[in-house]
């Protein structure tokens, strides 16, 4: 191995991806851009459904029951329709996703300790905001009931501990408000961080699609040497927008960032040496760069979305599909970014990812090596 020789490849791909000034911002944004996009997308944490309640019984408690719906941000109270061709007009026009339907004797049923009839009519063509307005109206009218009943009970001087047999008290760690961005976005990170792989894959294919390769191939540069020097400007590329998605994710969507930074930083050049290897290992096999993108889009952002828990949990997966979701460095990186960001552990309780990502990255560079023959 000399040195000498990697380090001119290196100032030759380093020139290719930067004497186009567009280009190489665009690789260095390209990560965080998708980033921004894909946050957006993704942030499906449901608040602030509008609904319309049609009170038939006009009584105290259920005006109370009114106000217990809108007493938090996951509901909003949006009309007060008076019959159901008012609840269908509101319905069609979008103005609300659901109607909570209070019955005559709604008081009077509750008051003698009968079950008091309700209904919820919802838009089923929006299933997540239905589902959502569903859950949150039914946990206010248990609330609602329960409280009721204790107070009459309590008024007749009976005990009310058995109607709460366990006192469940639950506490979320790490995410307290369990909001699905914090989940979701430090593990599109990896996803994005897979766009300066995709630059990588066209670094053989551009050589052979421009005749530049049959100049390699006469000078005495070894092929491990050629590899890495085309390797290691990609990673460093990479190595650039990882501050930038880091700051982006904490500073545009308040995701805290609780482990350490240079320890994140010195995991993702691991990542990228990892996914920029597969990269170079297809750049091998395509003669052409427009081959080389479609591939390393379908290898990286397929098994990126779909197969690295970030979309579907690994705990459902099946054995043959987790073993083979294990294969990707995209599933490993997802961990140790949720790790990092949200838990803020440390190189301890990582280190089995983090030699996984080591060997996947040494096995497809010296895969690479045995494939790429100098010649054409």
């Amino acid at each position: 191995m000399n040195w000498r020789r990697v380090l001119s490849v290196m100032r030759k791909e380093w020139w290719h991806i930067t004497r186009d000034r567009i280009s190489f911002i665009l690789l260095l944004l390209s990560p965080v851009l998708s980033l921004v996009t894909m946050a957006y997308a993704f942030s499906i944490d449901i608040t602030d459904v509008g609904i319309g309640v049609m009170d038939q019984d006009l009584s105290r408690l259920s005006r109370q029951f009114l106000n217990q719906l809108g007493s938090t941000d996951a509901l909003r109270l949006e009309a007060l329709p008076q019959n159901l061709d008012e609840v269908e007009r509101l319905m069609m026009r979008g103005t609300v996703k659901a109607v909570v339907i209070i019955p005559h004797g709604f008081a009077q049923d509750l008051k003698a300790g009968r079950t008091a009839a309700m209904q919820v009519v919802v838009d089923g063509t929006d299933p997540n905001t239905a589902g959502h307005a569903i859950q949150h109206v039914s946990a206010h009218a248990e609330h609602f009931a329960a409280e009721q009943l204790k107070g009459q009970l309590a008024r007749a001087g009976l005990p009310t501990e058995e109607l709460s047999p366990i006192d469940l008290r639950l506490r979320a760690w790490y995410n307290p408000s369990l909001k699905f961005t914090v989940s979701m976005i430090p593990a599109l990170v990896g996803i994005v961080l897979s766009v300066p792989a995709m630059a990588a894959s066209l670094a053989l294919a551009r050589e052979r699609e421009w005749g530049t390769l049959e100049g390699l191939i006469v000078t005495p540069i070894g092929r491990a040497e050629l590899l890495i020097g085309k390797l290691i400007p990609y990673v460093l590329a990479g190595t650039l927008s990882v501050p930038l998605c880091v700051a982006t994710a904490v500073y545009g969507f308040d995701v805290p960032f609780r482990g350490n930074l240079w320890l994140y930083l010195a995991l993702s050049v691991l990542f990228l040496f990892a996914t920029m290897s597969i990269a170079l290992l297809l750049s091998v096999f395509t003669k052409s760069q427009q081959v080389a993108i479609i591939g390393s889009m379908i290898i990286f952002l397929f098994s990126g979305f779909f197969m690295s828990g970030l979309l579907i949990p690994m705990a459902i997966m099946g054995p043959a599909l987790k073993m083979e979701g294990y294969m990707f460095p995209t599933t490993h990186f997802v961990i140790i970014s949720r790790g990092i960001f949200v838990k803020g552990i440390g190189l301890a309780e990582l280190q089995g990812y983090v030699v996984v990502l080591a060997v996947i990255g040494v096995m497809f560079l010296g895969l690479t090596a045995l494939m790429f023959k100098k010649k054409l």
